[in-house]
């Protein structure tokens, strides 16, 4: 067994790393899937959840709907309260890119 691992040492480490990579390119292509919905379900719950002070109400209502969309493999590595934080930013996002059209920092947090 020793051997075989000195000998193909170098075959072992590159199927590693291509594995490594078909692995990201899985979870970025599921977080754009996600986004994309977040953004649909924000833009839903601000036409459906009528009312002012109700943005805490909204957000959680899209937090919970899309974490539970998040395959449960990877909510081993992302908590709930790490989710929020991301939802959180896209959100900002969003935002930022309503005001003048362009994502350019320019609301007021």
């Amino acid at each position: 067994m020793v051997s075989f691992l000195e000998n193909y040492w170098l075959v072992l480490v590159m199927v590693a790393l291509v594995l490594a990579y078909i692995v990201y390119l899985v979870i970025n292509k599921r977080w754009k899937r996600l986004r994309i919905i977040a953004n649909k379900l924000m833009l839903q719950a601000e036409q459906t959840i009528i009312g002012t002070k109700k943005g805490q109400e909204r957000f959680e209502q899209v937090l919970t709907q899309v974490y539970l969309l998040i395959p449960v493999w990877i909510r081993i590595f992302v908590s709930r309260n790490q989710f929020e934080k991301i939802l959180q930013g896209w959100y900002d996002l969003i935002k930022d890119s309503l005001d003048d059209g362009k994502i350019n920092n320019s609301i007021e947090k």
